[in-house]
């Protein structure tokens, strides 16, 4: 089973220590983190669904990305969230919050071009 949700907001937040890129809705978020460029203590891409229960470091098979859909496959089961395959988000955002989600995804996932796919 793949949950699947609508997403208005796109976010790619950097600071010294991390990189953060998102989406969400009113009721709904996802994030897909990693240490920042250069960390000597890079765990690999984090991703958060909904809550910190529903949370893991390198659960992402595949992340792939179209101007209309952002579609996250899951290696193993995240958190609580028994049985659930991965997410198919569809994307409502302006072209600048698309780019911004696009450039984040590219960096969050800069040493396993693999698993990131961009249509």
């Amino acid at each position: 089973m793949r949950i699947s949700f609508k997403v208005t907001r796109a976010g790619f937040d950097t600071n010294e220590d991390a990189l953060i890129c998102g989406v969400s809705d009113s009721e709904h978020y996802l994030t897909l983190a990693r240490d920042a460029e250069g960390s000597k203590k890079d765990w690999g891409v984090h991703l958060e669904y909904d809550d910190q229960s529903n949370g893991d470091y390198n659960c992402v098979e595949s992340c792939r990305l179209s101007r209309s859909e952002l579609r996250v496959s899951l290696s193993r089961q995240l958190g609580r969230l028994a049985g659930i395959e991965g997410f198919d988000i569809v994307l409502a955002l302006d072209d600048q919050s698309y780019e911004i989600l696009r450039t984040g995804l590219v960096r969050v996932f800069r040493d396993i071009p693999e698993a990131l796919e961009l249509v």
